[in-house]
């Protein structure tokens, strides 16, 4: 990973494992089909790499039991609150960096990456990851993104952030990583595409506005102006009772080692 993911999220680990959303059924789902269908077995070997907090990693685990899997980050901060959410003590973790990961070639069945590619040299990463898969084995980049069309709220947020972030811009994850490991050697590449929505509290989205470090930053920029604007773009748009739709569209970028 960058120098700038390895500080980026210190500190935040807490909230961020408190706040950020999960990854819907169907799409994790879909991840473990393809494990099942890797590996021959109802068991198999998994990375997920850029693991944070273990929210991917955990949930994983808990519709693939029999499997071993494996989570590595770059941020200390990141991992401790992986170690310490991990109550079944089945997951190995280790501190790495996504650029050159500390496992023997043809190790796993399946390489995960959630919500952390963007963060990625990518022409090193897939390199690595194709040395570490075993042939048929697969690279899952999964990722939660809001759904920035139809909604006058949305759009109300994302430019606030733009507004007092000015490296921030709302598409910075529309990245064709499909293409990009088809271009590196991967088979098949493909995406799948699920649908969901959020409910939340304006408490709760509020903390999830906090963990990110987009907002962060915009927050510090702005000596926390920030957040008395997002209450007011919040009282605009929902009424104090009414709990805050999000909708998103999980994408799911797949492609085979060969």
């Amino acid at each position: 990973m960058t120098v700038a993911k390895e500080h980026a999220f210190s500190g935040l680990q807490k909230i961020y494992d408190h706040a950020r959303p999960r990854y819907p059924e169907p799409a994790l789902n879909h991840v473990v089909g393809l494990l099942t269908k890797a590996s021959g077995a109802e068991q198999g070997c998994l990375l997920d790499v850029g693991c944070g907090t273990g929210i991917l990693t955990r949930q994983l685990q808990q519709l693939s039991p029999q499997s071993k899997l494996t989570g590595c980050d770059i941020n200390e901060d990141m991992l401790s609150e992986a170690k310490a959410k991990d109550t079944s003590g089945a997951i190995s973790w280790h501190q790495s960096s996504a650029e050159k990961l500390p496992f023997k070639d043809a190790a796993f069945h399946m390489i995960t990456v959630g919500q952390a590619a963007q963060w990625f040299d990518r022409s090193k990463f897939y390199k690595e990851a194709r040395r570490v898969l075993r042939p048929n084995g697969y690279l899952v980049i999964i990722e939660n993104n809001r759904l920035l069309e139809g909604s006058a709220f949305i759009d109300a947020y994302e430019t606030l952030i733009e507004t007092h972030n000015s490296t921030y811009f709302r598409n910075y994850r529309q990245f064709n990583y499909a293409h990009e490991m088809k271009k590196a050697g991967f088979a098949e590449t493909n995406l799948q595409r699920f649908p969901w929505s959020r409910s939340m509290s304006r408490d709760d989205f509020i903390e999830m506005a906090k963990s990110s470090s987009k907002v962060q930053a915009a927050i510090k920029a702005s000596n926390g102006y920030f957040l008395t604007e997002l209450n007011k773009i919040l009282q605009d748009h929902w009424s104090a009772d009414e709990p805050i739709v999000v909708d998103y569209s999980t994408q799911v970028f797949i492609g085979l080692s060969s």
